[in-house]
């Protein structure tokens, strides 16, 4: 008897383990700028994409949550009402969507510790029917609250034609993909000292087109070096960003000015069926992209002054322990690898050699 309830029990935990996945796992650091862009597939409409909104809200909120990126660019918000209940759902996080009319509206969240939301509003208007019949990009210019130095950096979020219908018409809309990336790549080109990142659904690739025996509609903005495409790799590496095919159709492209700020291999996909069962069924057709960028991010208030003082004969820290007024963990390691994102107070204890430790309490505003 004892072996058939043993039988029973592993027969169950095989079960229980063949369905549990792991947590969606954190791309974002403290030391660095993270951005991602996730077309949300038909995100809250009843009758397209996922058939359960309750699940794909409950399923799109924990990518985003666990995530942690600090802007993330989205396509094909279609519900105002669920796009209430996930702003609610991520208050670290501002919020701004398109007012054209399309139904599968674009959007950005940004992190309200990091970024103060100058304005937004849609761009190349007389392009309408290039950008898949209305849904031109949207332009957002956020202000950074990090350092001294206030800096300006800008989002353009678009969702270009799909390749869908007979042979002839995945060649239209070929052809209005790359007539749209023309126009948003000329109204780009002046603007060579913004700060900025494109990012979105561009329902093509960057090697090669997915409409068979094309070159890539997006050839000659890949191949202007004052640009860098952190998902250029990614293309080339052969992976994917959606659950049905296999090409990379969801992509980044950065202005010359910020160019250099991108961690060379600092991007990837985030394969949301490895996290969530069922996820082309329940969450999205799409999975998030992301890259990675440096930033002059402030350093704790009371330690960038002995680092940066060459004159300094004060022995340095090897470890540090910052801890919330609840006395919480929030990071154990490298005193010179930590910086903050959050404004509030905090616990720094410090390790010497030796055994010796001081702490000091600071305010990061």
């Amino acid at each position: 008897m004892k072996g058939r309830w043993m039988c029973a029990w592993m027969g169950l935990f095989l079960l229980a383990t063949s369905v549990l996945q792991a947590q969606v796992p954190k791309i974002g650091t403290d030391t660095t700028l993270d951005v991602g862009t996730y077309n949300v597939e038909w995100f809250g409409d009843s009758i397209n994409g996922p058939s359960n909104e309750v699940t794909q809200l409950k399923n799109v909120t924990e990518v985003i949550n666990n995530m942690d990126l600090d802007v993330m660019g989205l396509c094909e918000i279609s519900n105002p009402g669920y796009w209430a209940k996930l702003q609610a759902n991520l208050p670290q996080y501002g919020a701004v969507i398109t007012t054209y009319t399309q139904t599968q509206k674009t959007a950005l969240l940004y992190k309200k510790s990091m970024f103060r939301l100058l304005y937004s509003k849609s761009i190349l208007l007389a392009f309408d029917y290039e950008f898949a019949s209305g849904r031109v990009p949207l332009e957002v210019a956020l202000e950074s609250q990090w350092g001294s130095k206030k800096d300006t950096l800008y989002f353009w979020v678009m969702h270009l034609k799909a390749n869908t219908g007979s042979t002839s018409e995945k060649l239209a809309s070929y052809d209005r993909r790359a007539k749209a990336a023309e126009e948003l790549k000329n109204y780009l080109d002046p603007k060579k000292r913004l700060k900025g990142i494109v990012l979105g659904d561009w329902n093509d690739d960057l090697d090669v087109s997915i409409v068979s025996g094309k070159a890539s509609p997006f050839l000659a903005w890949r191949n202007d070096t004052n640009y860098v495409f952190p998902s250029y790799r990614l293309s080339l590496a052969k992976q994917k960003s959606t659950a049905s095919y296999s090409e990379m159709i969801d992509h980044m492209c950065v202005t010359a000015a910020l160019k250099n700020n991108f961690l060379p291999n600092q991007s990837g996909v985030m394969v949301g069926d490895s996290y969530i069962a069922s996820y082309r069924l329940n969450t999205s057709d799409h999975y998030p992209v992301w890259a990675k960028f440096s930033m002059n991010f402030k350093a704790w208030v009371g330690v960038e002054s002995i680092w940066d003082d060459p004159n300094a004969t004060e022995m340095l820290p090897s470890t540090l322990e910052v801890y919330d007024l609840q006395g919480r963990l929030l990071f154990s390691g490298d005193p010179k690898a930590v910086y903050p994102k959050e404004m509030g107070m905090y616990l720094l204890r410090y390790g010497y050699a030796g055994g010796l430790t001081k702490s000091v309490k600071v305010f990061v505003r």
